[in-house]
């Protein structure tokens, strides 16, 4: 062969073993990351409704808290596919819930802020009787 092209050939293969491979063997494990993360929010969603949910989180294999998993290998990858996929703009985060909010009794004395500004309310003039039409015939 040529030496030019025998060049060029070890080149590419140079880049095929040092770029292309570590490449590729990144994004499976972005993509592996991925499944990790996918399936914990699953069990997170599942065990929404549940009465203790860290306990029905924990029965899925997956911790509560920050680092979620309870094995080194599923909490780097994880952690990995959670740094790459946030800066790609995804987001992981599950939200907490809120406290349910107690209605105020009908009868309480406090009034809204924002009625405080309004003038006081007239009061109605009551309607006048009905008028009957004479009827005809």
């Amino acid at each position: 062969m040529n030496p030019k092209v025998d060049l060029v050939f070890k080149f590419l293969k140079k880049l095929l073993i040092w770029l292309v491979a570590p490449l590729a063997f990144v994004v499976f494990l972005f993509f592996l990351g991925e499944q990790y993360e996918v399936g914990r929010l699953s069990a997170v969603a599942s065990c929404e409704g549940s009465v203790n949910t860290p306990a029905c989180i924990r029965s899925k294999g997956y911790l509560a808290s920050e680092p979620y998993y309870p094995d080194l290998g599923r909490r780097y990858i994880g952690g990995f596919a959670r740094m790459v996929g946030g800066d790609l703009g995804a987001s992981y985060r599950v939200e907490p819930k809120l406290p349910a909010l107690a209605p105020k009794p009908a009868d309480s004395p406090e009034e809204d802020d924002d009625l405080k500004d309004l003038p006081p309310e007239k009061p109605k003039a009551p309607a006048p009787p009905p008028t009957k039409a004479p009827a005809k015939i």
